[in-house]
């Protein structure tokens, strides 16, 4: 198949040599501003004819070209990075998971789906030269669709390690870091989350004249992947010498999620026994008091019928 004829006037074809290093990727004209919600900005491929390759896919060459010019070999490398980097970021972020949580934790973080998301986000569909009939399947978004722009995405990231050998690793490493932290925390922390944190929490700390309140903690944000929404929610608590004291703070796909993330993390709040021992207090005194009035109320009572 006759590969399609690259475009003229592209900005990274263009730039004098001599500028190499401080160019930005063909994936996006300028990286100023990032592609879609949340999106941290798109770290830049510094060799232009790696550039090239990464948006390239096999299916557009000609027999006599090399595979090398294609995005195959890049993938490979992404694949294989982007791979090791997701389990040692789960490894590290939930030391308390068997190694089967910790396979489905990685699982979430390097399949088709969700690099397929990044790629749409940051619009290499629109840099890639695909086949037509590849690309035909744009507005469907099957399987084929995700696994190839899953792969141009595994492709980016092995042309940002090969176009800079001294800090291309790290580029990634912060990259992935900061692209991944959304997902992480709105999908990987249900895993731990207590469903009955906030009656557990209730009944540590609630008493007579007290409250505990879950107001939002700013607005609805946009996760990188797939633009889903992310909630946050904090947990208060009002009384005992207590005004809208903060307890803790969790996120989740839903504001019901978010709050019972934020009630697990309350009760393991160091302030929290402190509010356990005044409200143990409290409920002496008010058993006291009550039983006070009862008497009282008996005493009345006996001296009525008197």
């Amino acid at each position: 198949m006759a590969r399609k004829r690259e475009l003229e006037h592209d900005s990274y074809t263009q730039m004098p040599q001599q500028k190499k290093r401080t160019m930005h990727a063909p994936a996006s004209k300028s990286t100023a501003k990032p592609h879609g919600p949340q999106l941290p900005q798109l770290p830049p491929i510094l060799d232009p004819s790696v550039a090239k390759n990464a948006f390239t896919h096999a299916g557009t060459l000609n027999a006599q070209t090399p595979l090398s010019a294609s995005y195959e070999r890049l993938e490979f490398l992404g694949d294989s990075y982007l791979g090791f980097l997701a389990a040692q970021t789960v490894h590290a972020r939930y030391p308390n998971f068997d190694p089967g949580k910790l396979s489905q934790a990685r699982q979430l973080l390097v399949c088709n789906s969700t690099f397929a998301g990044f790629s749409t986000q940051y619009k290499f569909n629109k840099q890639a030269q695909l086949p037509a009939e590849i690309r035909a399947q744009e507005g469907y978004h099957g399987k084929l669709w995700t696994k190839i722009m899953g792969d141009l995405f595994e492709a980016y990231v092995g042309a940002v390690i090969t176009s800079d050998p001294d800090h291309g690793y790290a580029t990634i490493d912060a990259w992935m870091t900061e692209l991944w932290e959304p997902l992480l925390s709105s999908q990987v922390e249900a895993d731990e989350i207590n469903r009955n944190a906030k009656q557990e929490l209730s009944i540590k700390i609630m008493t007579k004249g007290t409250k505990i309140t879950y107001p939002d903690d700013g607005p609805v944000q946009k996760s990188s992947l797939k633009g889903r929404d992310v909630y946050s929610v904090k947990v208060c608590y009002t009384g005992l010498g207590y005004q809208d004291f903060w307890l803790g703070t969790g996120k989740g796909s839903s504001k019901a999620e978010a709050g019972y993330v934020a009630a697990t993390k309350a009760l393991q709040h160091p302030e929290l026994p402190d509010i356990m021992a005044k409200k143990k207090e409290q409920d002496l005194t008010n058993a006291a008091l009550k039983k006070k009035l009862e008497e009282e109320k008996e005493s009345k009572g006996d001296l009525d019928v008197a």
